[in-house]
Parts: C-alpha cells; structure tokens; sequence
C-alpha cells in the first residue's frame, strides 16, 4: 500500500470533518487560481468590443445551447496523451447528459485536428469563436480522480454563461471509454498513413508489450523525474530486455516462418534500440515525446505516440511491464488503447 502524502493526510482528515462537496469545491477554486486560469478574460467595461462579441457568440454556429470546451491551450500542463484523450471523451459524455454544445480546443502545443478529426460528432472550434468576456465565458476545472466529478462539474456551471472552458484529464467513464472516443474521433489522413505503414509490418495476429522507464534510463525528458546511477540503469535494461526476451520465447510457433509478431512500446530511445534487434520485434519509428514536455509545434513530431496507441488497440493481447524493484511507472497508456479495442490487458510484474 502506498503511503499517504503529509497533503493526502489533510485532504482525508477535511473530508471526514467538512464533507466532500465543501473540500472539492475549494479544491477546485483553490486549483482554477494557482493554475491562473482565469487569465486572459476581461470584464465588459474593459472591453469596446463586448457587446460585438456577445452578439457574434450569440449569433454563432452554435446557438441555443450552452457549450462546453474542452480546453488544451497551454495556459497550465494538460498531462500525457492518454489524460487528454480520456479527459475529452469523458467531457463529451457530460456534455450529452447535460444537454451542452461540445467543442475541443486543443491547440497546444499543436492542434488535434492534424492527428485526429471529427468523426460522428464536429467538436472542432475556432478560436474566434471562444469569447474571453466573463460575462459570458468561465474557465472550470477537475483534476482529482477521487471525487464526484460530474457532480463538481454540474456546481460550477450556471444559468448566466454561455461557454464554459473545462481544464480536465479526469475519467468517469470506465470500461465506456471505446463508446464516446469513437464518437468523438477517426484517424487523420497523416495519421492512416503511418497505420498502414505498421499494419503491413504487424499482420494480424500481433500482441502488444509496452515498457514505461519515466526517465529512469536517462534518455527521455519528462518534468524532475530523475536518472537512475550507471549501474542500476543497466539492471534496470536488463531486466526489461529479458522480460521482452521471455514474451517472444512464449509467443513462439513451432513454423519459424509465421512467427507472430510484438509490438513494442516504450518512452526510452535507449531500450527501443536493443528491443528492435530482437527477432519479431516491431516498433514505431521516431523520437519519444512527452506531450506536456516538448515545445514542438509540429503535429508530426507527436505522431508516434498516437500511432502506437491505435496500433496497440488492434492487437490481441496488451501487456505492460512493472519492475517493482526499480519501481517503474504504471503507464494507463497501454491500458486505455486496450480498452479501446476491446482486447485482454496485463500488467507483468518483474
């Protein structure tokens, strides 16, 4: 059991003596000011303009409904791939059950529509259309999983603003995550092409083994998370390259020549290299970017992680390995792209 944080500890001890409602609500207002959220948005005497914009928001594509939008424009850190994905998909299913316009602004640091585009829903937005008045617009936010968040969410919304600019990677959808990101998303033309390119390399009968090192190898910026010494690096490699080792023996047909092949994910250059010298190891090519970690314009230079998520939800089988002496880092990435393709998960602990 993992020992509770001296912050934990009072959040716990609030809730026993406040109740959760009162403690998330401060939380939550505590959260929207450290993160400044509220930046940017002016009221209608500070702005010429605001009676123009109410009026073109009034009069936009989206009239009669109040909207709910998705917010990833870099004003706080927004998490990895797989807290944007399940943060929208789970701010859709709000949206439908509340009766809200929903839209995804994601523009940092590059816009969504490149890698993913509409599918049976349009939640594209332009950002002429996202009015910053107070008067009609408002930041919310949820980032604890351990709350009630549709019930949070359903507190901060009113009757007096039309937008509200959700900053959120929370899940409260679960095993029905598959449901709503199909609604929501379909590959990008960029982003078929590369699927293709690994379909032809994988076949059709491939499992998936994704590895999470979070730095520990020293090869992969992400916040503080520090290096490993030298020589726990190289047990560390070792390990894992002899859990893969251990997978491809057990995956082994008697017909060398239709050898199933593995799919390999990891966020190590360093690992991925020796992995991809092993027999029926296939691995996506490109640099290893942390999402929230990289400065990068260019929607191309994320294109890996997304196609290793939609490769590893066509496969068989997922799996993620855990060394629990080095204590590497329980990913959801592979997790979620399982749950999207409705196939078996594992977590292999070394």
């Amino acid at each position: 059991m993992i020992p509770l944080t001296p912050k934990e500890v009072v959040i716990r001890l609030a809730r026993y003596v406040l109740g959760e409602r009162r403690v998330h609500d401060y939380l939550i207002k505590r959260g929207i000011g450290l993160r400044q959220l509220g930046n940017g948005y002016y009221e209608n005497s500070e702005n010429e303009n605001c009676a123009n914009e109410n009026s073109a928001i009034e009069n936009s594509a989206f009239p009669g409904k109040q909207q709910l939008i998705f917010m990833a424009d870099g004003k706080w850190m927004h998490g990895g791939l797989t807290d944007r994905l399940r943060g929208m998909a789970s701010a859709y299913k709000f949206a439908t059950e509340h009766n809200l316009d929903f839209r995804i602004f994601h523009t940092s640091p590059f816009s969504l529509q490149e890698v993913l585009q509409p599918n049976k829903v349009d939640w594209t937005i332009d950002e002429k259309q996202i009015s910053r008045n107070c008067s009609i617009a408002k930041p919310v936010l949820l980032y604890r999983e351990d709350f009630n968040n549709d019930s949070a969410l359903e507190r901060q919304l009113d009757d007096k603003h039309k937008q509200f600019h959700l900053y959120s990677c929370v899940d409260t959808l679960g095993e029905k995550f598959p449901d709503y990101f199909n609604e929501l998303f379909k590959p990008s033309p960029l982003l078929e092409e590369q699927l293709r390119h690994y379909d032809f390399q994988l076949g059709t009968n491939y499992q998936s083994y994704s590895f999470r090192f979070q730095n520990k190898l020293g090869d992969f910026k992400e916040f503080k998370f520090k290096a490993l010494s030298t020589k726990k690096k190289q047990k560390l490699l070792s390990a894992a390259l002899q859990a893969l080792q251990r997978e491809i023996a057990n995956s082994a047909t008697p017909n060398a020549l239709s050898q199933n092949k593995i799919l390999v994910t990891a966020d190590s250059p360093t690992f991925l290299a020796e992995a991809a010298k092993l027999p029926n190891v296939v691995t996506v090519k490109g640099e290893s970017v942390h999402i929230d970690f990289n400065s990068s314009k260019n929607a191309a230079d994320y294109l890996k992680s997304f196609t290793e998520f939609f490769l590893i939800s066509r496969a068989t089988k997922a799996k993620l390995y855990r060394n629990t002496k080095f204590n590497t880092y329980p990913s959801n990435f592979p997790k979620y792209a399982a749950l999207l393709g409705h196939i078996p998960y594992e977590i292999v602990k070394d």
